[in-house]
């Protein structure tokens, strides 16, 4: 009996080892292509008047950009969110998941050390006026700034901060 699982077990194991160069493998580079043509079906839609075809349609962006694991594809996402809500008469739900999308892209942005897409969250945010998390952003902005000793990157920070955060008085 023996003898049978271990040949059951090694047929299995050869099966798999087979079959496993077949099996599709999402990359990011798909995904950035899938978001992408997702949100340009969900502005077809959009401008057809065809609103549950747009919902669909942003919904497959969003898994895409997902998958992803990239902050520009959740940036655009964001900003699609937003454009629905309007076209579609829900912008307060729609507003609510551009939030969420855009504080995926900011952690996102802050764990690849990207000083362009934490910016860029941060200025989503300030589009909404969500002040707390533009200060938020900008913490870490200036911290990747600081940690990339780059005269240029501190200056960006500089210009984002005068851009979004008021001075204190």
């Amino acid at each position: 009996m023996r003898y049978r699982t271990q040949v059951a077990l090694l047929l299995f194991l050869l099966a798999t080892a087979v079959a496993l160069p077949t099996i599709p493998t999402a990359s990011a580079e798909s995904a950035a292509t899938d978001w992408a043509a997702q949100l340009r079906a969900m502005d077809e839609a959009l401008a057809q008047g065809d609103a549950r075809a747009a919902q669909a349609a942003w919904r497959e962006a969003y898994v895409a950009a997902h998958v992803g694991h990239g902050w520009p594809g959740m940036l655009a996402v964001g900003d699609a969110a937003l454009r629905l809500g309007r076209q579609a008469g829900t912008t307060g739900l729609y507003e609510g998941r551009a939030r969420r999308v855009y504080l995926t892209a900011l952690l996102r942005a802050r764990r690849q050390a990207s000083l362009d897409g934490v910016l860029a969250a941060g200025e989503a945010f300030g589009r909404l006026g969500d002040r707390d998390v533009v200060r938020q952003a900008l913490a870490v902005a200036t911290d990747l700034a600081a940690r990339s000793g780059d005269d240029l990157a501190r200056r960006r920070v500089q210009v984002f901060r005068s851009q979004w955060v008021p001075p204190l008085t």
